[in-house]
């Protein structure tokens, strides 16, 4: 230790060190708040960059001089001269950018080199070269050869600008530096074979790194454009022309990387065109775009895909679920971050429901000029739940969501948003039963709070009850502080995937992040008695009623994809059914024990299918095995399929058998909207089903909704004297969404339809496809937009207030009870004095 010391002191009192150690100092202080400032949209930082570019003009042309002059008195500056040089290139380019916006490690790598640097360049009598350095000066030495060779078509306007104004020098630098290290590394390499090996095998590391990575991302575009070039002689128009390759694309690392090309990453071609942040399509894509050089290098190697932009944000959002990321931005997300995330769950066994309540504090990382930013989240919700409550903390008071129609509520937050810049919070219901939030404003002075709720049905699974935590993304949620607590009525036994303590009555957990947990509950064997009565109406809770009905298929289909197994189809083929059919490019095959192996090849590629259903015979089984992922209906808005699909297969009686435990947004929607008869259940049970010529159906009813996940139906009667409310107002909740999803195909094509369920929304105060959440700023804000305050309803749901809401004659009783209660005080005060 004491050596580098005086080594250091020795270095130090070099000439021209300690003053190249100030200027350095200075212009990398200059060059990261210029980073910073440009990374957060502060506006006139190009003075700072100013001065840190006179300063490196300078020194540069200072130390130059002395070098050309001296060289064996001043070469240890070298060093410092490479490293101002690229400070004074990367400060030239935040505010002209020739480099674009680059990832954090090139600046590293480029650090890397030039410190290496300082291990390297020294006079010949002195010792103490280290391989790691050489080894290191290998590895980053490749980035600085991708500047100099991306700078070339650049270089005539650098000559140009060198004689103008001086600042086109930097332009030249990387070859500068190329030219320089060169002759310096050949007399090192030379003298000294470990230096040579070293060195060698930092750039071997880089260069095979560079084609072990191109050749994967050049085998899968060859599949997508192979992919392409079959289906661009498919006669099918009834689909878009993404979907054959969306089905048939793995989502995995390299076909990210490789669709986000023009959307996120910058190809090499587009880098001097200054275009190439222009969306080309009609969707937006909420990431940074960046230039990659590892990546743009790879691009040069790959096909060409010919998809354009809409068709690969498309297949980003049903192979890599990126539909949060295409959601309309009105105001930039970035910097963005979840400070805290308080998860609070009550539990009601008894009626196999549960409530959720999320709260969350956003706050902005750092100040800037432009400093209003828009916040948007996702909740993934499991089957059957429903939100059922938003608050915005407005000036420290929170203030509750107002339900109204969807079109309403866009219209308002458009209007308050994008025109008024004032607070307001709107929560949508997309697809898939997911939920967006969107939060306005937020900045660095001001962060911002908003609760949401959720009522979900407990899933009943291995004779257990199970809550599944949500599934939330959002700006920068993994660092946030999170406390999660768990409360039950009554008295279960709970296990949990998460470290929870027992605390009282309840358990809790403090974390970072929001990881995915779920708690479990033994299911009692007999369910108990639950009911709430709203409007004179109960709303019993009672067990769902399944029940076996005669059913011989005239068709049997398996819906074969690449997550079926050999044995899986084989215990099918099996069965020895002559009616045993696979689709395969909309036409419908036999499949046997024969042929089925051959068949099963056939699939191995492909993801989802998305079959259809309007052109199976009627009173047809369908077998299918769901994965997570598909296109869902809102992308397929606009196709011939899905006009068929409404219009075509509701008579068709088709019953469909899913024998995975997940559900994919396609089969999610075509169940809601009731277009088959669908049931979820084992392989075996299936088998045995078929065998058996049943099929399992859920009792319906006008008055009735299933709640399959959790086997319970909620059934509505009427009042009667003897009816107490013992149950939560989830009950009402459930039972008014489960009426909504029952009629979405009515009600798109009926407003008097839609108006009465929206009513029915209202009252129950839950978003659906037809309703929104919305908090505004002020009163005044909700009667300029029309939006009216909902009276005599459930209202916003809340953690602590669940119970029953008193009836009419309740409220009679109370309010002559807290009268009298007045009067006899008065009387006593009086008589006291």
């Amino acid at each position: 230790m004491k050596h580098k010391l005086d080594f250091l002191e020795y270095y130090t009192q070099k000439p021209g060190v300690k003053i190249s150690l100030i200027v350095t100092l200075f212009s990398s202080i200059f060059l990261i708040i210029a980073l910073l400032c440009k990374e957060h949209h502060v506006r006139n930082y190009e003075s700072i960059d100013v001065l840190s570019l006179i300063f490196e003009f300078v020194y540069g042309v200072g130390v130059s001089f002395l070098i050309l002059r001296k060289k064996e008195t001043y070469i240890h500056l070298v060093p410092f001269l490479i490293l101002n040089w690229f400070i004074g290139c990367f400060s030239l380019n935040t505010f002209i950018p020739v480099f674009q916006d680059l990832p954090v490690w090139v600046y590293l790598a480029t650090l890397a080199f030039c410190l290496s640097n300082f291990f390297i360049y020294r006079n010949s009598d002195e010792k103490g070269n280290t391989s790691i350095a050489f080894f290191i000066n290998g590895i980053s030495f490749s980035i600085i050869l991708y500047f100099a060779l991306y700078l070339i078509p650049i270089m005539p306007f650098s000559f140009m600008g060198l004689i103008a104004l001086g600042v086109g020098f930097y332009g030249l630098v990387p070859a500068l530096v190329i030219i320089i290290h060169t002759v310096t590394i050949i007399r090192y390499l030379s003298n000294n074979k470990i230096y040579a090996v070293s060195f060698s095998g930092g750039f071997l590391v880089v260069l095979i790194s560079m084609i072990v990575f191109t050749a994967g991302l050049n085998i899968e575009s060859r599949k997508i454009t192979q992919l392409n070039t079959i289906n661009s002689f498919d006669q099918n128009n009834e689909l878009p022309h993404y979907i054959s390759i969306s089905q048939n694309l793995k989502p995995n690392f390299f076909n990210e990387i490789l669709l986000k090309k023009d959307i996120v990453y910058i190809p090499l071609h587009d880098i001097f065109s200054f275009n190439s942040f222009n969306s080309f399509g009609s969707k937006q894509f909420n990431e940074r775009k960046i230039h990659n050089p590892f990546i743009s290098i790879a691009y040069l190697f790959c096909q060409d895909l010919n998809l354009d932009y809409d068709d690969k944000i498309n297949i980003l959002k049903s192979n890599f679920d990126k539909r949060l990321e295409t959601e309309e931005q009105l105001w930039s997300g970035d910097d963005l971050f979840t400070k805290s995330i308080k998860e609070d769950v009550k539990i009601y066994p008894e009626t196999r429901l549960a409530y959720t309540e999320i709260t969350m504090k956003i706050a902005c990382e750092q100040e800037s000029a432009r400093n209003d930013k828009e916040a948007i989240y996702s909740f993934q919700l499991p089957e059957g739940a429903v939100a059922t409550s938003l608050s915005l903390w407005v000036n420290g008071i929170e203030r509750k969501g107002i339900l109204t129609t969807k079109e309403k509520a866009k219209a308002a937050y458009k209007q308050i948003v994008g025109v008024e810049y004032r607070d307001p919070s709107l929560m949508q219901w997309k697809e898939g039963n997911k939920v967006v939030v969107r939060i306005f404003p937020i900045n660095y002075k001001t962060p911002r709070t908003f609760k949401c709720g959720f009522t979900t049905p407990l899933k009943v699974e291995d004779n257990q009850m199970k809550y599944q935590s949500l599934s939330i993304k959002g700006p920068n949620i993994s660092n946030a502080e999170t406390i999660s607590r768990i409360q039950t009525v009554g008295n279960t036994k709970i296990e949990t995937s998460k470290n929870f303590e027992r605390n009282k009555d309840h358990y809790i957990n403090q974390s970072k992040g929001l990881d995915e947990w779920e708690a479990a509950m033994p299911l009692s064997k007999t369910l108990q008695s639950n009911s709430f009565v709203w409007k004179n109406k109960v709303y019993e809770v009672k067990e769902i009623q399944k029940t076996a009905i005669p059913f011989t298929p005239s068709e049997i289909i398996l819906d074969l994809n690449s997550s079926w197994t050999t044995k899986q189809i084989e215990s099918f083929v099996d069965l020895n059914k002559k009616n045993l059919f696979v689709i395969i490019n909309g036409e419908k095959k036999a499949i046997d024990k024969d042929n089925f192996k051959a068949m099963e090849l056939e699939f191995e590629d492909l993801h989802y299918s998305l079959l259809p259903l309007y052109k199976i015979t009627p009173n047809s089984l369908i077998i299918t095995k769901c994965g997570t992922f598909s296109a869902n209906f809102e992308e397929l808005e606009d196709s011939g399929y899905l006009k068929e699909i409404r219009t075509g297969t509701k008579e068709r009686n088709l019953k469909v058998i899913n024998i995975s435990s997940d559900i994919n947004p396609f089969w999610q929607t075509v169940k809601e909207q009731k277009y088959v008869d669908y049931f979820q259940t084992s392989l075996k049970n299936s088998l045995e089903l078929i065998n058996k010529n049943q099929f399992i159906l859920f009792k319906t009813a006008a008055n009735t909704v299933n709640i399959e996940p959790a086997n319970i139906a909620i059934q509505e009667i009427p009042q009667t004297s003897a009816t107490k409310s013992n149950g939560p107002n989830h009950i009402y909740r459930m039972y008014a969404f489960g009426k909504v999803l029952e009629e979405q195909v009515k009600i798109q094509n009926d407003s008097l339809v839609q108006n009465q369920y929206v009513d029915l929304a209202k009252d129950a105060n839950i978003l659906t496809p037809i309703s929104s959440l919305i908090v505004l700023e002020t009163d005044a804000d909700y009667k300029n937009n029309g939006i009216e305050k909902n009276v005599d309803t459930l209202g916003n749901a809340s953690i602590n207030n669940d119970g029953a809401v008193p009836e009419p004659h309740e409220w009679a009783l109370i309010i002559l009870g807290s009268t009298i209660l007045f009067f006899y005080y008065r009387k006593n005060k009086k008589q006291t004095i």
